[in-house]
């Protein structure tokens, strides 16, 4: 046995860790707040609790520090399926970032039009609702959401396309008023 082996891992390091934290940290959360629906702290407890245990397995993670985000990803996962299992799915607003030139009714348009879609996705059946944040969300390509979910390239392409155009057809109905604007995430896929 060598004692002076190099560890396997590309992230053992407390400092390639943090190096893999920082490029992660937001895309997880964004993961897991969509995921959930939930407030933005039960969501940064949740991604907290993800990096926590990435922490405590970063030994056994055996890829490039560059694909870890799909180890993380499948982390955050499993804690937000134990959450959901633990308590009961409420519906929350997700924190943006404002434009500071947009105008209050502007402002007030885009809030609506955000609790809507995110009302909209939050009624999707997990499978659509993970494919729809991976993709819109946190911007992955279809290969990778794949390659994630362990199904193929095609699955996920006709998933996709078929939920977008359910959300897009829920949009257009979702109330009497005049429609609105069609959020940039429900364009095309």
């Amino acid at each position: 046995m060598n004692i002076f082996r190099q560890p396997n891992s590309s992230i053992a390091s407390p400092a390639q860790f943090r190096t893999v934290y920082e490029l992660n940290r937001l895309p997880v959360f964004r993961y897991v707040y969509a995921l959930t629906g939930g407030s933005q702290d039960d969501a940064e407890d949740l991604t907290a609790e993800t990096f926590l245990r990435a922490w405590k397995a970063r030994h056994q993670f055996h890829g490039e520090r560059e694909t870890a985000i799909a180890w993380l990803i499948g982390i955050a996962k499993r804690l937000v399926i134990d959450d959901h299992r633990r308590t009961a799915r409420a519906t929350r607003n997700l924190p943006t970032d404002l434009d500071t030139e947009s105008t209050p009714e502007q402002i007030a348009i885009n809030d609506e039009q955000e609790r809507i879609l995110f009302r909209l996705v939050a009624d999707l059946p997990d499978e659509q609702r993970e494919i729809i944040v991976l993709r819109h969300l946190l911007g992955w390509r279809v290969n990778d959401i794949a390659r994630q979910m362990g199904v193929s390239e095609n699955k996920i392409s006709v998933n996709l396309h078929r939920t977008l155009s359910k959300l897009r057809e829920k949009l257009r109905n979702f109330s009497n008023t005049p429609r609105l604007k069609q959020p940039d995430g429900l364009k095309n896929g």
